[in-house]
């Protein structure tokens, strides 16, 4: 599930006007990398802890806010998507943050609210822009991912 701070049928319409879908979420234990996706960076999975719902084992619910900054040295001629993808218990995960339409432009910024269905250990976690061709340039200038409900200090 996605939230990103506009209703449903708005981010539906963003999508179709980007000529792209989101991908569901899957409890399938196969990678579900494409040979397209391009890691950006890989989150280590101790940042889940700071959020005040977190279970070391067990499932459990999170919503956490993330925000990159991407360097395009030529712009993009497709549309970035950037996904957060995690492997827990039922498997990997990918959950789609946000799009951007192509364009000329030398930076970017992609960010958004993702809701986390955690089933047990997450053993990984990264983000990744899908389906981007292998001659487009990026390069990470910086990133975020913050729990939306923090952990109190002493819990």
């Amino acid at each position: 599930m996605l939230f990103n701070r506009k209703p449903v049928q708005a981010a539906t319409e963003t999508l179709q006007s980007a000529g792209v879908s989101a991908i569901p979420p899957t409890g399938r234990r196969e990678p579900l990398a494409n040979s397209r996706d391009k890691q950006v960076t890989e989150i280590p999975v101790s940042m889940l802890r700071s959020h005040a719902h977190f279970k070391p084992a067990g499932p459990w619910l999170g919503v956490f806010d993330l925000a990159v900054w991407l360097r395009l040295p030529h712009g993009s001629t497709t549309p970035l998507q950037l996904a957060l993808r995690y492997t827990d218990q039922r498997g990997e995960t990918t959950v789609l943050v946000d799009i951007c339409k192509p364009g000329p432009y030398k930076s970017a910024l992609l960010n958004g609210s993702v809701e986390l269905q955690i089933s047990g250990n997450v053993s990984y976690m990264g983000l990744y822009l899908l389906g981007l061709p292998g001659d487009t340039a990026v390069a990470l200038d910086e990133w975020h991912f913050l729990p939306q409900l923090k952990r109190q200090s002493g819990r």
